[in-house]
């Protein structure tokens, strides 16, 4: 897959239905964001990377109020950098296929958080 560009685009894949979740649109910045930090939450991805768990507190309330459709892109520039950054480590990663060795580390991740390893 090709890297995001703008918003759109990543609502585009995260909304489409495929591997990334339902078929829904967007809204607001924020649901956008809610649900690229939901993917970021899959095992897939935290085993290889945590660095969204932080992305919705780094970004105004201005920001995440916008309309998808209506973001000022020049008052907002370096916010959306940021997300286009995360969306574009996340979706890659979401989309890899995993080796035996990324199962084990994903085991492993989960007994060293307390959760069930059986899923």
């Amino acid at each position: 897959m090709s890297k995001c560009e703008n918003l759109d685009e990543i609502a585009d894949v995260l909304g489409d239905g495929g591997p990334h979740g339902p078929d829904e649109s967007f809204e607001t910045v924020e649901q956008l964001v809610d649900a690229l930090v939901d993917l970021g939450n899959t095992d897939k991805v935290f085993v290889r990377h945590d660095d969204h768990l932080g992305l919705k507190s780094g970004l105004s309330e201005a920001f995440l109020a916008s309309p998808l459709d209506e973001v000022d892109e020049e008052k907002f520039e370096e916010e959306i950098k940021e997300v286009l950054a995360q969306a574009n480590t996340i979706i890659a990663l979401s989309e890899r296929h995993l080796s035996d060795d990324d199962l084990e580390e994903i085991r492993e991740d989960r007994e060293s958080r307390g959760e069930d390893t059986d899923d």
